[in-house]
């Protein structure tokens, strides 16, 4: 085997090397120690109450309460309030704050977000989110999305938002969620299967792209040179 052909296949085997290899965290909020009933809900303290407010190792914001997939604001024959990605649980914004944190070092690679209809209000639930990337409180980037209403007076199913972006970045420390109230008392979101990497394993993928790279261009070079 020549040169030439090695350094093709080296190529080749870096395109393969993927953050799937990486230690990952996916919040799912099915596996809390204390879910409400699924037609009801809760705050993420007393849902997980040894560790408080840690989950998978992640610190949440007091005011995400964990909602179940039958749960009726204005029960028994109202809308559901909001639908879950996957599971039986999903989150939201108790009261429909704004401003939500999450402290974590680890990377924050996606999540799906949706609309609720807050009593069944046509114009109910936020209507965009902004999720900030942190350094202590200083923000570092964002990502900006609309929350979609297709169905008038029915909870949205959730849309996958990709945050990777925020894999370039360093010095994370948590994250904040702000979200774009429509009518006073209506700037609900829901959310569920938060996606996390670690931080340290993010490099390794720049590393394989780099070295994809080099491969390719001595690899272009020696045919050049061959030719």
């Amino acid at each position: 085997m020549n040169l030439l052909s090695i350094l093709k296949r080296g190529l080749i085997a870096s395109l393969f090397v993927t953050p799937m290899s990486y230690a990952s965290v996916v919040a799912t909020f099915d596996d809390l120690l204390l879910p409400p009933a699924q037609n009801s809900a809760s705050g993420l303290a007393f849902t997980n109450p040894t560790s408080s407010l840690s989950y998978q190792g992640i610190t949440w914001d007091s005011r995400f309460s964990v909602v179940g997939n039958q749960y009726r604001v204005d029960a028994p024959n109202g809308p559901l309030f909001g639908l879950p990605h996957s599971g039986q649980y999903f989150v939201t914004n108790q009261n429909g704050d704004t401003g939500l944190t999450i402290t974590t070092d680890q990377v924050l690679m996606g999540a799906w977000f949706g609309r609720n209809q807050y009593y069944g209000f046509t114009e109910g639930g936020a209507d965009q989110v902004t999720i900030f990337a942190l350094a202590g409180t200083t923000p570092l980037a964002s990502v900006v999305f609309d929350l979609v209403d297709n169905f008038v007076g029915l909870p949205e199913p959730l849309a996958f938002v990709d945050t990777s972006l925020f894999a370039s970045l360093s010095g994370i420390t948590g994250y904040r969620i702000d979200r774009r109230e429509l009518v006073p008392d209506s700037g609900h979101w829901v959310a569920d299967d938060f996606q996390f990497v670690s931080a340290n394993s993010v490099p390794e993928l720049g590393l394989s792209v780099m070295l994809g790279i080099g491969l390719g261009g001595l690899a272009i070079a020696l045919r050049r040179r061959l030719s």
